[in-house]
């Protein structure tokens, strides 16, 4: 009986995210595998060089390499693959995960390099497909879909028994952490089932063993993990369940937990209890982070895409949530959905920026293989690129001009709002003209294009051009701007440069430094900056320790410039 060499691959978006599909995949193999197989994991990025990627792989001298794939790396894998098979022709290449489960005659059609399709869960089949090639034996497997000849066999996955799935934290996956992000699961599936979505199609919910969970996120944290990602898709969905991983945050947190780890959670706003907001209100700061999908304050869409939502509870809801400020609140839209024209689209980010969330996300509808939307054309009609990954490019609501403009909303989004470096000056702009967000940002888009302008910006440059921008609105005082972007800047960025349209000469300065020195004494290898905000006659001194886990902020102590410098006489 020949042995085996697999390579379980994930090419990840950023170095600092890591996989989880490949590490259970490992531990399933290492579990089901008849022999004594030679597993490894290999990851990379999808901004790394491919040459690099495919020498990891090939040092390994695998038989059988497989592929997690994602829209954000199907382009790689199937390059990387083919340059594989070109080279090593024996090589035999799976693929699995969401972009392939819902396509396998395609994907095997149109590439002949790929030799198997894993579709759904394959924590057994992949096992079991191992065996049969270990075996030389030619058996159909439930979940693996292969070529045989000129024709194509398709073997659609099965939903597993939580019991079935072992856990993907090896000590090889400890050591690969590296503090990366690391992620969790505590259950699969969604009880809902939105049109765009992946999730609802493995029916059921199924919830982990609770205490299987508390003991693998101790171990994460204990392994040097910072961010903790729970990859359940609503994970409020089980009230019992949910309050009892938050207790345990609770209750660890500063002690088994380290203080400065973060958990994140996707939930529903609008199920929400009143015992798991009890809960939330008391949680440390810092130790969490939500995310909520709105995804349009349309009811005409939310209807049209089956999402079952209380606007009026998800509203409130969040507000509560923000008004505890000890947890990180984000929220997301989605443009390009069916019923939502340009003016609602609008409307809807308006609403959910007066939310005041600590982080908004501007997103575009994507059609994604095996989706409703991608399987019920006639009732959800619309153009969208057929590359990955499958973006909206117009719809019977929306053209594409208009989500163009989008994109350039959500551009400035990012970098004005997002960022959580001009708080204190969007909240002053936006107080003083008559303009709505959203069109402060398409303007700011605008304003740069004219300056030629394009991509990414270096910040202290972005800080001048805004300055520019945001004074040349009417209702905008030059002077006020001046100390809000000031304040921003100097409480978020710890860099002793100031920008240039922000820099006062004034010799005060160095009073009110020596006034702070006196009444604050630094400690020793303290980094602090001190400025004057001269409409409000105020010394503001920031120290670049304690930073708000929450806000982003380092802690600032303000005094009145007349007070401070006669306290320090």
């Amino acid at each position: 009986m020949k042995k085996l060499k697999a390579v379980f691959c994930s090419i990840n978006s950023k170095y600092i995210h890591s996989s989880l599909s490949v590490w259970y995949l490992f531990t399933s193999a290492k579990k089901l595998c008849k022999e004594e197989f030679e597993l490894s994991v290999v990851e990379g990025t999808i901004n790394e060089n491919e040459d690099e990627i495919i020498k990891r792989l090939l040092d390994k001298k695998p038989d059988l390499i497989a592929f997690s794939t994602y829209i954000w790396n199907i382009k790689t894998v199937l390059s990387v693959s083919e340059k594989i098979k070109t080279a090593t022709p024996k090589i035999k290449i799976l693929l699995g995960g969401p972009e392939v489960s819902f396509n396998q005659k395609q994907v095997l059609s149109e590439n002949p390099f790929v030799d198997f399709i894993s579709s759904g869960e394959g924590e057994k089949s992949v096992p079991l497909l191992l065996n049969a090639l270990s075996d030389e034996t030619d058996t159909d497997l439930k979940g693996i879909s292969y070529r045989k000849g000129d024709s194509i066999t398709v073997n659609e996955g099965e939903v597993l028994s939580i019991e079935d799935i072992p856990s993907p934290y090896c000590e090889e996956y400890f050591q690969s952490l590296k503090n990366r992000i690391a992620y969790i699961e505590s259950s699969r599936g969604c009880p809902f089932g939105c049109a765009f979505c992946l999730s609802g199609k493995e029916g059921k919910v199924r919830f982990f063993d609770l205490t299987e969970v508390k003991e693998n996120m101790l171990s994460l944290v204990n392994h040097g993990a910072k961010t903790v990602k729970f990859v359940d898709r609503t994970f409020n969905c089980n009230k019992e369940h949910a309050k009892e991983i938050l207790t345990f945050i609770k209750e660890n947190h500063g002690g088994k937990i380290p203080s400065d780890v973060c958990f994140h959670f996707e939930i529903a706003a609008d199920i929400m209890s009143e015992d798991l907001f009890e809960i939330i209100s008391a949680l440390p700061k810092g130790s969490v982070q939500f995310e909520v999908g709105i995804q349009s304050f349309n009811e005409n869409t939310l209807r049209r895409i089956n999402r079952k939502t209380n606007l009026k509870k998800v509203t409130e809801n969040i507000e509560r949530l923000l008004s505890f400020g000890n947890c990180h609140i984000h929220i997301d839209l989605i443009a390009g959905l069916p019923e939502e024209d340009f003016s609602s689209f609008k409307e809807s980010f308006n609403k959910a920026y007066e939310l005041k969330a600590d982080m908004l996300q501007l997103g575009f509808l994507k059609i994604l293989h095996g989706s409703p939307m991608s399987e019920q054309r006639e009732l959800y009609p619309c153009e969208y690129s057929f590359e990955p990954p499958y973006e909206v490019i117009s719809t019977p609501w929306i053209n594409a001009d208009e989500l163009k403009l989008l994109h350039k909303c959500e551009n400035e989004l990012e970098r004005l709002y997002n960022s959580g470096r001009f708080s204190r000056t969007l909240s002053y702009v936006l107080a003083k003209i008559n303009m709505q967000p959203f069109d402060l940002f398409i303007k700011m888009a605008d304003f740069l294009l004219e300056k030629g302008e394009k991509g990414s910006i270096p910040l202290d440059k972005y800080t001048n051009l805004a300055f520019e921008f945001f004074s040349s609105l009417e209702g905008v005082d030059r002077a006020v701007l001046r100390d809000k972007m000031l304040f921003d800047r100097i409480t978020t960025n710890n860099s002793d440069v100031i920008p240039e349209a922000l820099k006062v000469e004034d010799k005060k300065l160095s009073k009110v430094k020596k006034a702070f020195a006196k009444l604050y004494p630094p400690k020793k290898g303290e980094k602090r900056t001190v400025a004057i905000l001269y409409t409000e006659n105020k010394a503001v001194l920031v120290r670049y320790e304690n930073k708000n886990p929450v806000s982003g902020e380092y802690p600032f102590t303000e005094c009145r410039i007349d007070e401070l410098l006669t306290s320090a006489q």
